[in-house]
């Protein structure tokens, strides 16, 4: 492993970055986006029977708006309960709408990082055969294994640049569609909730 990473330049080392933060920010969405953390179920009914029961008070409903972002939801809906649907449906899209920003934190990060690791690999890969093509103009005779070996190097970067991306690329589409079903997952818990405290 050693000898790959020495032989494709000094362009290898931003790539193993990016390689550790894909992992990173991969593993942290992965454990965050979990439905039992965002949308839980039974939470709905949970609130609706401590407020039929009037004993929702300000503790459970902050710890409640904590846990999850469901929780989160529906507090701002028995927040707002008093206006009319339409308002307090337009609350509750404003809320919606931190919910989604929190939901993908760090998500454009690891787009960014998937992205540009081909083009770090391009750029060590065009360095290495500028060197390569160099060399042969300071020695006196062309040598074929030299030659082979300086591109051999340079194309290191560029499959390792590929190898990162690929994976860092399918994980944030895959993060993408999570979020949209845990979404319309909320906005069905919540569209449910105000149709039984706003009848």
């Amino acid at each position: 492993m050693n000898e790959f990473i020495t032989a494709g330049g000094i362009f290898m080392w931003p790539l193993l970055a990016c390689s550790v933060l894909i992992i990173a920010f991969s593993i942290e969405r992965a454990w965050f986006l979990q439905k039992r953390l965002i949308c839980p179920e039974g939470l709905s009914n949970q609130v609706k029977n401590l407020i039929d029961s009037n004993s929702l008070d300000d503790k459970q409903a902050t710890e409640l708006a904590r846990l999850s972002s469901l929780g989160f939801l529906l507090i701002n809906c028995l927040k707002y309960k008093k206006l009319s649907r339409e308002n307090l449906e337009s609350k509750i899209e404003e809320k919606a709408a931190e919910v989604h920003y929190s939901l993908e934190r760090n998500l454009a990060m690891l787009g960014t990082i998937a992205t540009i690791s081909p083009l770090l690999g391009l750029l060590g890969t065009v360095v290495g055969m500028i060197t390569a093509f160099t060399g042969l103009t300071e020695t006196s005779g062309a040598n074929p294994d030299l030659l082979a070996a300086g591109i051999s190097q340079a194309l290191i970067t560029t499959a390792f640049g590929l190898l990162i991306a690929v994976p860092g690329l399918v994980l944030h589409k895959y993060f993408e569609h999570k979020i949209k079903y845990l979404m319309l997952s909320l906005q069905k818990e919540v569209s449910d909730f105000i149709d039984l405290i706003n009848k």
